[in-house]
């Protein structure tokens, strides 16, 4: 599979062709799966007829590490031209779906998209945001929207576990030993709204909790991951934005819901919630999986407990002493080192995808040439590379490199 690109664009490509025959593993991760919705194909209308909302692709995302949101322009070209040369929407599989942004680029192009993730979050992230707006009675979900926002304006107090454990009792106050993520309102506000969702129907859960989820990640005193929240340098007591007061806008503004944006484009979703190795047995022919899998020792599960806790709204039993993390986040085999390649490999091999996209950047467990090498056992290779400002936010992460290079593989598989 061939983009073209001008000269002047700053990524640079490069191809190779098959080698080896690939290698299995023999036991996928099992998990939960959602149910699927009917597989036919929509009536196809070709993307340049529709205008797609501009706020579908930038607004209610999730503040997250890895967010390919810079990579779109790219993986959107690379679609393009499976699409220019199949002739008709595409059948498309995101099998790390995560903040979703992937996703919802895809539906533009498909007459199904297919998101998958570990992480519940990401799931309901996906339940939303992948329906097409005529599933969804909108005058209904505003109207529901409206009644809970004002019971929350109005000071609705559960007595939370979110206000319990992960705000302080006074926020001009700040004790030594109190975790500050939230605002002391903003904590019962996110109290109020989750106790308040989920008494709703199971079919409307989404279109109220995925928005919440987006406000819950950006209007947290953190810099985009959950390890940690901003203290005082000198005290080491929580302090809204840092010692430098940071970001105090994002931080402190009122978390209020709003309805979910939604794409113009129509087309069927599917959305999964397991270990991406069990997908080749539930998931039938597709035309495109993009597979960006977690590339290093940073998991999400634990960087983004405070999603999950907000989506599953259950007082955790245990968590860590300092940041509060359940101790029963999920883990990713794909975290660990000696696994990693293995099991990328085992994926690639197993879907049956006629192209396979595949992020990865050159902080990861796989080295680009070892990569290239891999997945030339599956088809034919082109790579991409785009370099970036690295996100550097939290005390875990502040030894990475200024820059780093993110590695796009366009794969046909032969």
């Amino acid at each position: 599979m061939r983009v073209h690109l001008r000269q002047s664009d700053p990524l640079r490509r490069h191809q190779v062709g098959r080698c080896r025959d690939p290698t299995r593993l023999d036991s996928p991760t099992r998990s939960e799966v959602a149910s699927p919705v009917s597989l036919d194909h929509a009536p196809f209308t070709p993307p340049a007829a529709i205008v797609e909302d501009p706020r579908y692709l930038s607004d209610q995302l999730l503040t997250y590490l890895g967010n390919k949101r810079s990579l779109l322009p790219l993986i959107d070209a690379a679609v393009e031209e499976v699409q220019t040369r199949l002739g008709r929407p595409l059948v498309v599989l995101d099998a790390f779906s995560g903040s979703g942004a992937v996703s919802r680029l895809l539906k533009a192009r498909a007459s199904r998209v297919i998101a998958n993730d570990l992480e519940s979050y990401a799931r309901v992230m996906s339940e939303c945001y992948l329906s097409d707006r005529s599933d969804v009675d909108s005058d209904e979900i505003t109207s529901i929207m409206g009644i809970i926002n004002n019971q929350v304006d109005q000071g609705l107090s559960f007595d939370g576990f979110i206000e319990e454990l992960y705000a302080p009792d006074d926020d001009e106050h700040i004790r030594p030993g109190e975790r500050v993520f939230y605002t002391r309102d903003n904590a019962r506000r996110l109290d109020a709204y989750a106790t308040l969702i989920h008494q709703l129907d199971d079919r409307l859960k989404p279109y109220l909790l995925a928005p919440l989820l987006s406000l819950a990640s950006v209007h947290a005193n953190t810099s985009g991951v959950f390890k940690g929240f901003h203290k005082d340098r000198l005290t080491g007591i929580g302090r809204f934005g840092g010692s430098g007061r940071d970001a105090l806008v994002r931080i402190l503004a009122t978390i209020r819901l709003a309805p979910p944006v939604l794409s113009r484009h129509r087309g069927h979703k599917q959305v999964f919630q397991m270990g991406a190795n069990a997908l080749p047995t539930h998931v039938g022919p597709v035309d495109v999986a993009y597979l960006d899998p977690p590339y290093n020792q940073h998991p999400y599960g634990s960087n983004y407990f405070m999603l999950n806790l907000l989506v599953n709204y259950l007082r955790p039993h245990e968590i860590s002493p300092i940041s509060g993390i359940p101790v029963d986040w999920n883990r990713s085999r794909y975290n660990v080192r000696k696994d990693s390649a293995t099991l990328l490999l085992d994926l690639a091999t197993s879907l049956d995808a006629r192209f396979l996209i595949v992020s990865f950047n050159d902080e990861g467990y796989i080295a680009p040439p070892e990569m290239v090498e891999m997945l030339a056992s599956v088809g034919t290779v082109t790579e991409f590379r785009s370099r970036y400002n690295t996100f550097r936010g939290s005390r875990n992460l502040r030894a990475r490199r200024t820059h780093v290079t993110e590695h796009l593989f366009a794969v046909e598989k032969g």
